[in-house]
């Protein structure tokens, strides 16, 4: 074999090479693209779950106060229930804006690494929203509870109606320790889905 034969041969095991790693490269991507879409759509999925149960909230605390459910004789025993509406039209609100970006999202080969990272920003700006509202929710069950208290403290009695609040009180700690737990015991699922997305995709792209 003389050293033109060597040289094209070189160049045709060379263009293989090439061909095979462009075909890799695009099987990663095909396989990062529909495990992107699947995590989207179970993101949409639950961001619609809850926006079902706080619009469930708002109809239910809205029924509440129109009928009197709970046969308030003062204004300011509202405050709770209105609170409840108006932290859940915040979440839904949140819900809604974040259902509308993800139906919007782009997972071309040219724009999945940016449109994976823009979606983890919104993911996370919206856990943390929510997770803010949930904090503001527990204030509420506790005023709520203290608005059930202040009806019958004559016939309670100061010791019994010190004696519930603390008792309420204990519960709505309670209730927030345990939320804190499940928060950072459950793992993000879809926010460590698209960071492991991200990572590879800034992998094929030192690879490339």
């Amino acid at each position: 074999m003389n050293l033109d034969e060597l040289k094209s041969t070189w160049k045709a095991y060379d263009e293989k090479i090439l061909v095979s790693q462009k075909l890799s490269e695009q099987l990663v991507f095909l396989m990062i693209k529909d495990r992107s879409k699947g995590t989207l759509a179970r993101m949409e999925r639950n961001l619609k779950l809850a926006g079902f149960i706080m619009t469930a909230v708002v109809f239910f605390f809205t029924a509440a106060i129109a009928g009197n459910a709970f046969d308030y004789t003062s204004w300011y025993f509202y405050i709770p229930s209105v609170l409840y509406i108006v932290l859940a039209l915040v979440a839904l609100v949140i819900v809604i804006k974040n259902v509308r970006n993800l139906s919007h999202v782009d997972l071309s080969r040219q724009n999945l690494y940016d449109s994976l990272k823009t979606v983890l920003r919104w993911h996370e700006k919206a856990q943390a929203a929510l997770s803010r509202v949930w904090l503001l929710c527990m204030l509420s069950g506790f005023l709520f509870g203290v608005s059930m208290v202040a009806r019958n403290v004559e016939a309670y009695g100061t010791t019994k109606v010190i004696l519930l609040l603390g008792g309420q009180t204990a519960v709505i700690l309670l209730l927030y320790a345990a939320a804190r737990w499940l928060f950072h015991a459950f793992e993000d699922t879809h926010g460590n889905e698209l960071r492991e997305s991200l990572q590879e995709m800034e992998q094929l792209k030192t690879g490339m």
